[in-house]
């Protein structure tokens, strides 16, 4: 085994099965050690932390590894008494295990569960690391498990946390990183960038802290990061991000993967913003004279940008099924007529469309408890609109 550079030969030791401490900074149980705590908020912040000996510390942590044993199907293969343990598990000099808490807990339920069926697993096999210091027992772990099977077995946003933690404990750079998980500097930027926003989108939610409601979502938050490299102000980045959100709450509702659909969000955010706006209607601030003696008396922007309002208002949970309804009528609408777009009566049909609409609002809308809000700018932009093809028809009919 490689040990600081060198390669070292290792003394291997029968031990009885109750006598290694699991390692609580194990990189697998980083995100479920954190819905643990936001579950358990009566224990303090560093339950996992403060004394990693304590018994019933050791006996949580036992736990959360039971549950990624039954999720790997350790559990129903180490049942099969004809599987036995092969490889040592592998501990630092304090008896905490480097390699193999998940076997370890998986034996030990097996063991304590029916000791008459289980006896081979009364004790084990380990080997013993020399003196080592946390950052270089990092990079062991690493090359034991962690960088052969990170992208397999790992959940995005465990793997997300570990490269996290480490970096805050050890001040590992993104170059470290890279090199002791086998990924490149962009994949360490990807997965940090990922976890910040599915944190944004848990606490958007009232969930702080509960990862396991965004580990199926890893794709969308993948292409939200890949959004956000692209030419896109920042606040055309928010409104885009808190639209998507909507859509991360219920990922069947846009009629295709979720992954998919934000590209589609992107695209059309334009039309988007517009729709969002005039469902969401927002006060303007009032014009600052100062400001607009400063610029010759012409106001600093003309068009406010509503984009930051608007994103902070439809990230609201009260607000998400709306949203999602607009979001994806947008990319409904957008998708058809991109089909219809090469059809020589697609002007016929567009304007008919409307105009079914139109009289459908006439015959259906004018009620007394009908709101009046942003009516009167959709017609001033329908007025403005049939200007423009009045203006066409003349020159086609010239």
């Amino acid at each position: 085994m490689e040990v600081k550079g060198e390669k070292v030969e290792l003394t291997k030791f029968r031990v009885p099965i109750e006598l290694p401490k699991y390692r609580l900074g194990n990189g697998r149980t980083a995100s479920l050690q954190e819905q643990w705590l936001a579950k358990n908020a009566d224990r303090p912040t560093d339950y996992f932390e403060s004394d990693p000996e304590l018994d019933v510390v050791q006996e949580t942590q036992h736990d959360l590894l039971l549950s990624l044993v039954k999720e790997a199907g350790l559990l129903d293969y180490f049942k099969d008494k004809s599987n036995k343990q092969v490889e040592p598990i592998v501990l630092d000099e304090k008896g905490f295990v480097v390699n193999g808490n998940r076997r370890l807990s998986c034996w030990r339920n097996l063991y304590f569960s029916d000791p008459i069926e289980y006896p081979h697993f009364a004790h084990i096999d380990v080997v013993v690391l020399p003196h080592c210091d946390d950052k270089e027992i990092d990079r062991i772990e690493a090359n034991l498990q962690i960088k052969k099977d990170i992208k397999a077995k790992y959940s995005w946003e465990a793997r997300a946390m570990m490269l996290r933690n480490k970096q805050k404990q050890h001040g590992f750079t993104d170059a470290d990183l890279a090199e002791m998980y086998d990924m490149t500097e962009a994949d360490v930027k990807q997965v940090r960038s990922m976890l910040e926003t599915a944190d944004s989108y848990l606490k958007s939610r009232g969930r702080e802290h509960q990862w396991s409601e965004v580990s199926g979502a890893e794709e969308a938050f993948k292409q939200l990061h890949k959004a956000a490299k692209k030419a896109m102000s920042a606040p055309e980045q928010a409104l885009l991000k808190n639209a998507a959100f909507a859509l991360i709450d219920k990922p069947g509702t846009a009629g295709e993967r979720l992954y998919a659909a934000i590209p589609k969000i992107q695209e059309h955010l334009p039309k988007v913003k517009e729709k969002l706006a005039s469902a969401f209607p927002l006060t303007q601030p009032a014009a600052d004279p100062d400001a607009q003696e400063l610029f010759g008396g012409i106001s600093v922007r003309e068009v406010p940008d509503v984009s930051y309002a608007l994103a902070a208002e439809i990230v609201k949970p009260e607000h998400a099924d709306k949203v999602r309804q607009l979001v994806v009528e947008v990319i409904d609408t957008e998708t058809e007529l991109r089909k219809e777009l090469n059809n020589a009566g697609y002007l016929l049909k567009q304007v008919t469309d409307a105009n079914t609409r139109l009289q459908a609002a006439v015959s259906d809308g004018l009620r007394a408890e009908s709101t009046t809000i942003g009516v009167r700018q959709q017609i001033e932009s329908i007025d403005a609109n049939l200007v423009k093809i009045r203006d066409w028809l003349t020159s086609k009919n010239a």
